[in-house]
């Protein structure tokens, strides 16, 4: 809900010495932040969540320090954005025929810079008074099992963390509270992924022990993060609260510079 300059003006006011701008498959909001963190002496990490399907369920992974002109990783976003802007569309037919007058202008001025989701189009619902809260929006058309519910066909895990590798770039697991068993992450282990978000408002101190200590025992990095969109009043207190040291930032910035060298060399 913030611009990207205003996110930088928040992070340096509570404390932090870096960041990563992380939508949803775009890095627009890195692009347009980097002279005013550069203003206020503040570090901006390249970085973007990914959408991907790992058998046959959305899974998001964050890419940091990916290099942001190069062309392969910059035609993927953009085909992420395409995948979205069409369910989007399909998921608005839906709800059209049902009787609700919403068309994705009305949608994109909820999304601003962003990457068109469903939570936008819940927005959209909410702001017109079709639904009494956006949770609403869910629980009635836009989950799982709901009339208005289009499936995304997303690029697979293992396509994605290969790609950030190729672009120079560190591959996290964003949150992934109790949704993955053991057997889950040493596929996505073996298949390269570099670590683990473990810090997010969302974990409790069981989830952070259990994907701390096998990061840990595999030589995986550990991040976090306050998820913060801005739109909701409790979550600025998860700024510069629910955050990692420089240490942990030190050890992505050195294994993603070390793979650039070796694509330069």
């Amino acid at each position: 809900m913030l611009t990207p300059d205003q996110v930088v003006e928040l992070a340096k006011r509570h404390g932090l010495s870096a960041i990563a701008i992380t939508d949803h498959d775009t890095i627009d909001g890195y692009l347009s932040a980097i002279e005013s963190a550069d203003a206020c002496g503040l570090k901006l990490i390249p970085g973007v969540e990914i959408t991907t399907d790992f058998k046959g369920r959305e899974c998001h992974i964050l890419a940091y320090n990916i290099d942001p002109d190069h062309v392969e990783f910059r035609e993927m976003l953009k085909g992420q954005r395409g995948i979205r802007r069409k369910r989007a569309d399909q998921i608005l037919g839906k709800l059209n025929k049902m009787g609700f007058d919403l068309d994705i202008a009305e949608v994109k001025a909820e999304s601003g810079m962003g990457t068109i989701s469903r939570n936008h189009i819940a927005a959209a619902l909410y702001r017109k008074r079709f639904v009494s809260t956006k949770r609403e929006a869910f629980d009635r058309f836009l989950n799982a099992k709901g009339p208005a519910y289009v499936q995304n066909v997303y690029p697979s895990v293992v396509s994605i963390i290969k790609l950030i590798r190729d672009a120079g770039g560190v591959s996290i697991l964003a949150h992934p509270g109790k949704y993955y068993i053991y057997e889950d992450l040493k596929y996505f282990k073996d298949n390269g992924l570099d670590g683990f978000e473990y810090l997010h408002p969302s974990h409790t101190y069981e989830m952070q022990k259990k994907y701390q200590s096998y990061a840990d025992n595999y030589g995986m990095l550990l991040t976090g993060g306050s998820d913060f969109h801005g739109s909701r009043p409790y979550e600025e207190q998860h700024v510069g609260t629910i955050c990692v040291s420089v240490d942990r930032i030190d050890k992505i910035i050195e294994l993603s510079e070390s793979r650039k060298q070796n694509l330069i060399t």
